[in-house]
């Protein structure tokens, strides 16, 4: 029959607080395999985060399928032993790939790294003290107090845990009754953190900075643009966050954070995942009827240090709001990328995003102008045109930057005051100097209709209901394409041939092209 223990959250929680909060001196992993010394960094002193965006992302960031990548850069202070010794960076990201780990500040060098997959878990732990004494305690079945004796474990974790005791052998959970094991600490290697390991050769014993590098898997940024039209009609204010996801189990506290835009060249790299192994007890066949029950068991881990209690929260009186953020300094050049520097450190939670402040323009002057593509051969009949504002990324206009791909999204202010949308869209690279547009809903008073005519021949009709002149551009086919018409050429629009018309109050004009 097979049990399914569960582990209480505290005995749990407080397992992997031990392992995680022991001193480094205290938690010594023994020897490496060539007899070396140990030393373990529990975690670093600051941190640098440079996330890389997905080549073709687009839209909300999925933590579970995060495109990008990230250059994370950690600064450890370390106490190396003389002669060879392990050194094990603790709390690496999950995703860490450890080919490319750079270490700088060894005294002796990098002998050799590995990156340990096994974490502290229930299965672990068990596998790790094959061999080794533990404490169970079970209730007795005619007292119904509890009884604590040493055991050894001599098998498992898989399918089942066997224990030698006094009375012999036996096998975890069949008793029918309550049982939990004590383990006297964590078996050497294991961790609560992913670990990076590499192996040294200090000419002397010192304390020295180290800086490890590497790139980790599991990141991906997203800009979004929030405008919001002025009451003039003929500028707006422009901000911008930069979402940053954060996929790996691990947080990087009080970072500093750097993203990239633009596409690198990437290959395929396989991600090393962590082996974490729940633990499964399986009763063989000992006459017992009562073997499923599902009682608590607890793991617990002693050791001779003990916990210091969290101070108590003190009340403070309310304190006045911080000072606005800095402005976000402009873009730097990174070859042909862009590099984008938040100006505060931040803290990057596990599995979560962050949202930082990426720019911030004011009085942008925009055109208010009609769109609407049309392809050749195509037969629309008096179609909606799409309402947009063009705004010029130049420094006179109130920008001048690069612009990283985003989501767009514009408000105005209606007669109340009441925030309202007008459109919502998608923003791709655009260089200093370039021209972009935003959404700002569609319009039923500004149509399009076309027809086709003769072969290869089209025309298109374009009609303005409204008592104001609009301005009308309408791309035909797509970039590269050849489209012809008599007596002037059509304007190049992003590549596209486009027909750019001005339409007084109730006008309407037509374009005749060859295609």
């Amino acid at each position: 029959m097979t049990a399914r223990p569960s582990f209480p959250v505290p005995a749990i929680a407080m397992l992997l607080a031990l392992a995680a909060g022991w001193p480094v001196n205290a938690r010594e992993a023994a020897r490496g395999e060539g007899g070396e010394k140990a030393v373990t960094s529990p975690g670093p002193g600051s941190v640098e985060l440079t996330v890389y965006r997905a080549p073709y992302g687009n839209g909300a960031l999925d933590l579970r399928s995060l495109g990008g990548f990230a250059m994370v850069t950690e600064t450890r202070k370390i106490r190396l032993p003389r002669g060879r010794a392990v050194l094990r960076f603790e709390g690496v990201a999950e995703g860490i790939i450890p080919v490319s780990a750079v270490i700088e500040g060894l005294p002796g060098g990098t002998v050799e790294k590995n990156r340990d997959a096994r974490l502290l878990s229930p299965s672990s732990l068990v596998d790790g003290t094959l061999g080794r004494q533990v404490t169970v305690t079970r209730t007795d079945k005619v007292t119904g107090n509890k009884v604590s004796e040493e055991a050894t474990i001599v098998a498992g974790p898989r399918p089942g845990v066997v224990l030698r005791t006094a009375t012999g052998v036996e096998t975890l959970r069949c008793s029918g009754l309550p049982e939990r094991l004590e383990f006297a600490g964590v078996p050497a290697g294991l961790s609560s953190k992913p670990v990076l390991s590499v192996v040294t050769d200090s000419p002397s014993a010192r304390t020295v900075s180290v800086r490890l590098s590497y790139i980790a898997s599991g990141f991906d940024w997203r800009a979004s643009y929030v405008a919001t039209q002025a009451s003039d009609g003929r500028s707006l204010d422009l901000f911008a966050w930069l979402s940053l996801g954060n996929g790996n189990p691990q947080g990087f506290a009080d970072a500093q954070v750097r993203a990239v835009a633009g596409k690198v060249n990437r290959v395929a790299t396989p991600m090393l995942r962590a082996a974490v192994g729940a633990l499964r007890l399986q009763c063989f066949p000992l006459g017992t009827t009562t073997s499923n029950l599902r009682e608590h068991d607890d793991i617990i881990v002693t050791a001779s240090r003990g916990f210091e209690s969290a101070p108590a929260m003190a009340m403070t009186a309310m304190s006045a709001p911080p000072p606005p953020a800095p402005p976000p300094p402009p873009p730097e050049d990174l070859g042909d990328l862009k590099l984008y520097r938040v100006p505060e450190r931040v803290t990057v939670s596990p599995r979560s995003q962050k949202q930082v402040a990426l720019l911030a323009r004011g009085q942008v002057p925009f055109e208010r102008r009609y769109r609407r593509p049309v392809y050749p051969g195509q037969r629309i009949e008096a179609v909606a045109t799409t309402v947009v504002l063009v705004l010029r990324n130049k420094s006179e206009a109130g920008l001048g930057l690069a612009l990283p791909a985003g989501s767009t999204a514009l408000y105005a202010n209606g007669q109340s005051g009441e925030r309202l949308l007008l459109g919502l869209g998608s923003l791709t690279d655009r260089a200093e100097g370039e021209t972009f547009r935003l959404a700002a809903g569609s319009s039923t008073q500004v149509v399009v209709t076309q027809q086709g005519g003769p072969a290869r021949e089209s025309v298109i009709t374009a009609s303005n209901a409204n008592p104001f002149p609009v301005v009308l551009e309408v791309p035909i086919g797509s970039a590269g394409q050849k489209i012809k018409v008599d007596g002037a050429a059509l304007d190049a629009v992003d590549g596209i041939a486009t027909w750019s018309v001005t339409l007084a109050p109730r006008e309407s004009a037509q374009l005749y092209y060859r295609f």
